[in-house]
C-alpha cells in the first residue's frame, strides 16, 4: 500500500488531471495525445520530487488510519496540480 501511495496514486491522479485540462484548452486535441504531453510535463516539471517528498513524509508518521491517508493523498493532489487552479483555492 504505501508504494502505491509513495509513487503511483498521486502520480497518476495528476497527470490525468492535467490531461484534462489540456483537452479542456484544445478541444480539438486527441485524448492520447493530451495524455502524452500531460505525462511529458508530469516528468520535467519537478512535480515528481515533490510529491515523492510529500507521500514520504506523511508515511514516516503513517498510524494506519486510512481516512488520515486518504486526506494526505488528496492533500498531496490539490497543492501539486499541474495546471496552476491551487492557486485560485488559497
Amino acid at each position: 500500500m504505501h508504494d502505491v501511495v509513495n509513487r503511483r496514486f498521486p502520480a497518476t491522479t495528476l497527470i490525468l488531471e492535467y490531461s484534462f485540462f489540456l483537452l479542456q484548452q484544445d478541444k480539438s486535441q486527441e485524448p492520447a495525445k493530451s495524455l502524452e504531453l500531460a505525462a511529458a510535463e508530469y516528468e520535467t516539471s519537478g512535480t515528481p520530487g515533490a510529491v515523492q517528498k510529500a507521500a514520504q513524509d506523511f508515511l514516516s508518521r503513517d498510524d494506519g488510519d486510512d481516512e488520515k491517508l486518504c486526506k494526505m493523498i488528496m492533500d498531496i493532489i490539490l497543492q501539486n496540480r499541474m495546471c496552476g487552479c491551487h492557486l485560485f483555492l488559497r
